[in-house]
C-alpha cells in the first residue's frame, strides 16, 4: 500500500462513543426524514393538499410509449436526462485525470513557480459559481473560441470548478505514498511515467474513485454556474428543475429529483465496484490469523 498503517483503528471509549452516537444520530435521522418527504412527494398529486397515490408526475417527465412498432421517449425530461449524464460522464473521468495529475505534479516535482501554480488551482473554488458562469459567457461568447450554447463549454467548466477536490484529495493521498517507492522504481531503471503508471496510481485508487464519484455527483447537481450556460439544445437537469419549480409544477420537480438521487446512487455504486476497495496486507494477515485453527 505504500504505507506503514496496519489498519487498525484505536477503539473510543464508552463515553466518547456515546457522545459520537448522540450527535450524528440525529442529523442521519434527519437525513432519513428529508429523503422520504422527497419520495413520497413524487407519489402523491399535490403536496400538502391531494395525497392520493399517483405515477402522473413519472409519466409526465418519464413516459414511455410504443408507436409503429418503435419505443417513444414520450416525457418531458428525457432530453435534459440524457444531457446531463452525457456532459457529467465525460466531465468527471477528466476532472479526476486533471486534478490527479496535478497533483502529482505538486507532489513529486520540484519547478519554478511551485507555490504560485498551487495557489492558482484553487481559485476556481474561491469565485462564486455565477461568476465563473458569466465569466464563461464573456470569455467564449465571440470568435476565435465560439463555444456559449454548446455541450463543450458545459463539460470545461464542470472540469475547472471541480478540479481543486481532486487536486487536494490527490495531494493528501500522495503524500502518505512513502518517497522511497518513487526512488527504488528509478533505480530499477522506470521513467517517471512509468513510475506513475505503475507505482503511484494504483496507490491512489481511493484518491481516483473520490475524486470520479465527486466530480460526477457535482456536475449533475451544479445549479449556479450552469444556469447562464445552458441551451434549448443542452439543458441540464438542474437548471430544468428549477424551470418547473418556477412554473409550479413541483411533482413532476420532485419525480425528477427522485430519479437523479437514483441515478447518482448506481453511479458511486458502479464506480466503487469498478475500482474495488484496498484492504491493508497487514491487517488481511492477521485476520486469517485470527480465524486459522488453532493446532494442540
Amino acid at each position: 500500500t505504500g504505507k506503514g498503517d496496519n489498519g487498525a483503528h484505536t477503539p473510543l471509549s464508552s463515553t466518547h462513543a456515546l457522545v459520537v452516537h448522540c450527535l450524528t444520530l440525529p442529523w442521519l435521522a434527519l437525513t432519513v426524514v428529508v429523503y422520504g418527504m422527497i419520495v413520497y412527494g413524487s407519489f402523491v398529486k399535490v403536496w400538502g393538499l391531494d395525497h392520493a397515490f399517483t405515477l402522473d408526475h413519472y409519466r409526465e417527465a418519464f413516459g414511455l410509449g410504443w408507436s409503429d412498432g418503435k419505443l417513444i421517449w414520450s416525457g418531458s425530461a428525457w432530453g435534459s436526462l440524457a444531457t446531463t449524464l452525457s456532459i457529467s460522464l465525460v466531465a468527471a473521468p477528466l476532472t479526476a485525470a486533471l486534478g490527479l495529475l496535478t497533483a502529482w505534479l505538486l507532489v513529486r516535482q520540484q519547478f519554478v513557480g511551485k507555490s504560485a501554480f498551487e495557489f492558482a488551482t484553487m481559485l476556481s473554488f474561491a469565485v462564486p459559481g455565477t461568476v465563473v458562469g458569466l465569466s464563461y459567457i464573456l470569455a467564449f461568447n465571440v470568435p476565435p473560441i465560439e463555444l456559449t450554447g454548446t455541450g463543450v463549454i458545459l463539460v470545461l467548466c464542470f472540469v475547472f470548478r471541480n478540479m481543486p477536490v481532486g487536486v487536494r484529495g490527490g495531494i493528501a493521498a500522495m503524500k502518505q505514498i512513502d518517497h522511497s517507492l518513487d526512488e527504488a522504481s528509478l533505480t530499477l531503471g522506470a521513467d517517471s511515467s512509468q513510475t506513475l503508471r505503475n507505482i503511484v496510481l494504483p496507490l491512489l485508487r481511493p484518491a481516483i474513485v473520490a475524486a470520479i464519484a465527486y466530480s460526477f455527483i457535482r456536475a449533475i447537481t451544479s445549479v449556479s454556474a450552469i444556469i447562464f450556460l445552458v441551451s434549448a439544445d443542452h439543458n441540464m437537469a438542474t437548471a430544468y428543475i428549477v424551470g418547473l419549480v418556477e412554473n409550479g409544477n413541483y411533482g413532476v420537480a420532485i419525480a425528477y429529483a427522485d430519479v437523479l438521487i437514483a441515478v447518482m446512487l448506481a453511479v458511486v455504486i458502479a464506480v466503487q465496484l469498478a475500482f474495488g476497495t484496498r484492504r491493508l496486507r497487514r491487517h488481511e494477515r492477521l485476520a486469517k490469523i485470527a480465524t486459522a485453527p488453532v493446532r494442540s
